[in-house]
């Protein structure tokens, strides 16, 4: 897969070191666009293309009773990115500088409705609470996610990006 711009309101360079050195692979990172960064408020708004590849609704079995849709996981993935943008753009943690983030609860998801393939959806996040520290960074997100005039997911979630800290090798 090609690596495209995430474009938004910030200079290319500043993105594209983001993703350069992000967490996951670009084709993981499920945000198209950026459209508001307001660093004030710690809120975002962004958009996710639902017509291009998506990890999970690509590999559906389509039938008249499950329709192409954008899967929760693929929700729940998007609401990780734009975690992760709050990180980096609001708290200076960087991927490159030993930063690593991690979700940490699900306080709530409601899926309002089925995302069809086909529409954008529009994102929104907003830090609700941020503990900063030197090393340790704990942010609490609330979400809401519209596609047209119709709300589709609600959230309340935390997540934790801590600063050079090695874990245990889990796969031994």
């Amino acid at each position: 897969m090609e690596k495209q711009a995430v474009p938004g309101p910030y200079s290319p360079e500043e993105m594209e070191h983001f993703l350069d050195t992000f967490m996951y692979e670009r084709s993981a990172f499920l945000i198209d666009e950026v459209t508001r960064l307001d660093r004030e408020q710690h809120e975002i708004e962004a958009r996710l293309g639902t017509q291009g590849p998506l990890p999970l609704a690509d590999l559906q079995r389509v039938r008249p009773e499950h329709p192409s849709h954008v899967t929760a996981g693929e929700i729940i993935m998007a609401t990780g990115s734009l975690g992760c943008l709050h990180a980096w753009f609001f708290h200076g943690c960087r991927w490159d500088d030993g930063w690593a983030g991690f979700g940490n609860r699900i306080h709530r998801a409601d899926f309002k409705r089925l995302v069809s393939r086909g529409a954008d959806v529009r994102l929104t996040s907003r830090e609700t609470r941020a503990r900063v520290g030197p090393r340790r960074v704990v942010l609490r997100y609330e979400f809401h996610f519209w596609q047209g005039d119709d709300l589709v997911y609600v959230g309340d979630q935390t997540a934790m990006f801590v600063k050079d800290r090695e874990f245990p090798d889990a796969s031994g």
